[in-house]
């Protein structure tokens, strides 16, 4: 099954509104740290086989792209492209590149030797599997106040991150997305 345009280029612009929301969102960027997206949540807003998960997590990309305050990896764009082609066969090839562009400008967290060290760390120090451990460091690196993901244990504190499970009732609320 192929995604429609509408998934993937939702997220390619900014919606259009008046004036006082561009303004604000200004200042609230500011005031407001950056949002590590686990691949999990780019994976749920292209898979139609769960409506209520597909719409949350294409609502808190969109406000957290909108915001300026969405930041992924690399290796979160090739796992989700990996799943999305090879795994779930959510999307052929090409779609999934045009889906995955959209997330070009957030990444923005490293994926080098300095990630690959701070993962061992994290993966011996907090008892992380060694993918959650690579995307934990690259969130570090990127100075992310939040990893949202529903991997890991809701409210966790690694280092500097707090974990958000983004299907909690008050995620957007905790993320400071509303």
């Amino acid at each position: 099954m192929r995604p429609n345009s509408r998934s993937w280029a939702s997220f390619s612009k900014a919606p259009a509104g008046p004036a006082w929301p561009t303004l604000f969102l200004v200042v609230t960027n500011s005031m407001t740290g950056l949002l590590f997206f686990d691949t999990n949540l780019l994976i749920y807003a292209m898979d139609p086989r769960d409506p209520t998960r597909r719409a949350a997590s294409m609502a808190l990309i969109g406000q957290a792209r909108t915001l300026r305050r969405l930041v992924v990896s690399p290796q979160i764009l090739n796992e989700c492209y990996r799943v999305l082609v090879h795994r779930l066969r959510l999307a052929d090839a090409p779609s999934a590149a045009r889906y995955l562009s959209a997330f070009h400008g957030a990444c923005t967290a490293p994926l080098d030797v300095d990630t690959h060290r701070s993962a061992i760390e994290l993966e011996a120090r907090h008892g992380l599997s060694w993918w959650d451990s690579l995307a934990v460091a690259s969130a570090l690196q990127a100075r992310c106040d939040h990893f949202v993901s529903e991997d890991l244990n809701d409210g966790q504190a690694i280092e500097a991150l707090t974990v958000v499970n983004p299907f909690t009732w008050n995620a957007r609320a905790r993320l400071a997305l509303i």
